[in-house]
């Protein structure tokens, strides 16, 4: 098996509460609020985004590995060179998402798939990339409860949707943001670009996303038509920078990028 082109940490097996309580909720939509558009955070399409977070329930995992940043452009076109990846869906010598350093957008869920699997690896379950993000002590935000706009490249719910107060109106060069890391240094969960996760998305018809029971290495469902993506993007607000915050996608898009899991034996 070839090495893999990322550093990958080490995530201990454990237990933590999944998913967004009652008073999860209210702090979304109230961060939402805050926002240029918050005017628009009452509507019902919005309140559903954030409900298929919910219920909050108990998950346990085995150990896994994952990679400390999201996979980069380098990265990706070494597997594209090789045959084993398809091109990024984009235009060819674009500066906005095609520096080696910048994180792989614009390639779809299968693309991603293909990439870890050539890697010598898989895209991280949904619970998974949570635990990663929030640890077993259930942290808000990567790197705490408290959120900054100096610890991620976040955008704005707003028109325009760029916000560069944090340094960069688009995508930034993976890992650079370190402040804004995990405990155990895993980098850019919140903002940049959101990420693939293995899971399908799907919601019951309450529009809430999980099952309420205790689960053990959860998988999602096998069957659906868009996949969940994690983690926010730079054109995305501090609501949905928070660990639980959930999207879904068909298919490629200029914010969305992933990065990579492992088994451990």
């Amino acid at each position: 098996m070839r090495p893999p082109l990322t550093e990958r940490v080490l995530v201990p097996g454990g237990s933590f509460v999944m998913g967004a309580t009652a008073l999860d909720l209210k702090r979304a939509a109230l961060s939402c609020q805050r926002e240029l558009l918050g005017a628009l955070c009452d509507e019902e399409g919005l309140r559903a985004i954030f409900v298929a977070e919910a219920p909050a329930h108990d998950v346990t995992l085995s150990p896994y590995a994952i990679d400390r940043t999201e996979v980069s452009v380098g990265a990706y076109t070494r597997c594209v060179d090789a045959g084993a990846c398809p091109p990024p869906e984009t235009e060819r010598h674009d500066p906005r998402f095609d520096a080696p350093d910048l994180p792989a957008t614009n390639v779809d869920w299968s693309a991603a798939v293909a990439f870890c699997t050539w890697n010598g690896g898989r895209l991280p379950t949904e619970a998974e990339w949570e635990f990663a993000a929030r640890g077993p002590e259930g942290r808000t935000y990567p790197w705490g409860n408290v959120y900054s706009p100096y610890l991620c490249n976040h955008g704005a719910f707003a028109r325009d949707a760029t916000d560069a107060t944090d340094g960069f109106a688009g995508l930034a060069p993976v890992g650079s943001f370190p402040d804004g890391a995990t405990p155990l240094g895993i980098l850019d969960l919140a903002g940049n670009a959101g990420e693939w996760v293995a899971d399908y998305y799907d919601t019951d018809p309450q529009g809430f996303g999980y099952d309420a029971s205790s689960q053990v290495d959860p998988k999602g469902k096998k069957f659906g038509v868009a996949h969940v993506v994690r983690g926010g993007s730079f054109a995305d607000g501090a609501a949905w920078q928070r660990g639980t915050a959930r999207a879904k996608s068909l298919g490629a898009s200029p914010t969305v990028g992933f990065r990579c899991a492992a088994d451990v034996w």
